[in-house]
């Protein structure tokens, strides 16, 4: 499988991988008084939250560099561009935190839904 990114588009994904793993550490710790159901959907809002940590400093960090044409004299902004997939990385975040949401709400139907 290939991954296709530019700028710093990489982190996006290891960023939700150390996320992820955190928040699986997190779940063994709370275990007791969490459902077992309830880990993917933990699992997915710690990579969330990794990949909005992520993308917000991603965009800080990228200040652009001004150019001058000489020919027609504008000025023009070049900006890294960091995106994974040709999708950009603020996009990716939104979709993570779609996905989070769906994870929770199956998570919650699992939990309440089981006790027939």
């Amino acid at each position: 499988m290939f991954i296709i990114w530019r700028g710093w588009g990489i982190l996006l994904p290891l960023a939700a991988l150390i996320g992820a793993l955190i928040s699986m550490l997190v779940f063994g710790l709370l275990e007791q008084y969490v459902p077992q159901q309830m880990l993917p959907a933990f699992i997915m809002l710690g990579a969330t939250l990794a990949v909005f940590q992520t993308v917000r400093w991603l965009e800080r960090s990228d200040k652009g560099r001004e150019l001058l044409d000489e020919k027609t004299g504008e000025t023009v902004l070049l900006k890294r561009g960091d995106s994974i997939f040709f999708i950009k990385v603020r996009y990716w975040a939104y979709l993570f935190a779609i996905l989070t949401l769906v994870m929770f709400v199956t998570s919650l139907s699992t939990v309440f839904g089981s006790g027939n």
